[in-house]
């Protein structure tokens, strides 16, 4: 059966099997691993694809770093309460406030970004997301592996990001992505790059 995943602002198509080659890698491969998902806020909603990301990796042991549910004992908020409260202080001028508590948001996920084992983004092109453009510019630094879902297909991707990394980690799809890595845990797909640095089951 066909499985779409729709919102508001996009729609989500089956993966295609396109991309499967045969692995040496155990089972479950990346049990245990952290992943940060990178993608829109303030400009368009992120959650639903967030939850789809998290039903599809949890099962498999996968821990979820999702900007909506902040792991961290001592925490900031990023919800959309405290989204309204900034823009109404931006709008008023309160930018002392704004700027102080936007520095904690920026410090606490780019602190994800160095945690996690790979990224996972979903990208409207023509949607700004400056945070998301500088945790995928932390990420390349890094040499993280990286998934990368385009809104309206890989052909939409912004020109300047084909020359920030190997275009083949740039996905049609989030479902396509999510099936890349659901292969390399199974061992489908070898893992056949230097930017995976994973620690022994035992360590993670």
């Amino acid at each position: 059966m066909k499985k779409t995943i729709e919102s508001a602002s996009f729609v989500f198509n089956e993966p295609k099997d396109n991309f499967v080659t045969v692995g040496t890698q155990k089972d479950n491969h990346l049990l245990n691993t952290r992943t940060y998902l990178v993608g829109h806020m303030q400009y368009a909603s992120g959650r639903d694809w967030r939850e789809y990301v998290e039903d599809e990796l949890k099962p498999i042991g996968i821990r979820i770093f999702n900007p909506y549910k902040k792991p961290f004992v001592k925490d900031v908020n990023e919800d959309e309460d405290t989204r309204l409260s900034i823009a109404h202080c931006m709008e008023h001028g309160y930018f002392n406030d704004v700027a102080d508590r936007m520095k904690r948001i920026r410090s606490y996920d780019l602190n994800l970004v160095d945690r996690s084992d790979f990224i996972i983004a979903h990208l409207l092109p023509e949607v700004a997301s400056w945070g998301s453009a500088e945790e995928i510019v932390t990420a390349v630094r890094m040499k993280k592996p990286i998934f990368i879902s385009m809104e309206g297909g890989k052909h939409k991707t912004p020109l300047w990001m084909m020359g920030m990394l190997p275009h083949h980690y740039i996905y049609d799809s989030i479902e396509d992505a999510i099936e890349m890595i659901k292969s390399i845990d199974d061992g489908s797909k070898e893992i056949d790059s230097d930017r995976w640095r994973l620690l022994k089951k035992e360590l993670r």
